[in-house]
């Protein structure tokens, strides 16, 4: 029987949660939350891989959703970006190659608003159901680096991909400003 995967809020869409699921007679779903989204976008940024961060993550999502087949599998992911099946697909090959997975037949094709895998990704968007697993930010590096070797060297070599938060910034310029009124004084 063959697993459909749908996606629910897309990845370029960083201000909502990514969910992605799988549903035949079983189904499941993965998170990925705005924030981490919006760390790995950065992160690609800053290695040049902007356009990429996209498709990578969109087949990380599904690499995470499938890794527990023990099988060999027939999948039928909906079309969510045109003209980078290829890619997609490539991508998901090499991580389950590279983490010693099954390869599985993996093919693109519409599914629309119908089936049971729309249902699965859209009740947990919409905070109907909760998700079977959230992904990390660690988990997402880890399977970008095992797919492609320039990016393996550019985020192996980014220290602190994650921006600064903007408490530590505030309470950095209040230290300063209180240490040059300190300085003005004496």
């Amino acid at each position: 029987m063959t697993y459909q995967i749908d996606q629910s809020g897309k990845i370029e869409q960083t201000e909502k949660d990514t969910i992605i699921a799988y549903s035949n007679d079983e189904q499941k779903s993965i998170v990925i939350p705005k924030k981490i989204k919006r760390q790995i976008q950065e992160a690609f940024r800053l290695c040049g891989y902007s356009r990429l961060f996209i498709y990578y993550i969109f087949a990380i999502g599904i690499f995470y959703l499938i890794k527990d087949f023990k099988i060999t599998q027939s999948i039928t992911i909906d079309i969510e970006y045109q003209r980078k099946d290829i890619l997609i697909s490539q991508l998901i090959k090499k991580l389950l190659k590279a983490y010693g997975k099954p390869r599985h037949q993996i093919r693109f094709h519409r599914i629309g608003n119908r089936p049971k895998v729309h249902y699965a990704a859209h009740d947990v968007f919409t905070k109907k159901k909760k998700a079977d697993y959230i992904i990390s930010f660690e988990e997402i590096i880890k399977a970008t680096k095992k797919t492609d070797g320039r990016l393996r060297e550019c985020l192996s070599t980014l220290v602190g991909v994650q921006p600064r938060s903007l408490k530590k910034r505030i309470t950095k310029k209040k230290a300063i400003v209180k240490n040059q009124k300190t300085l003005d004084v004496l």
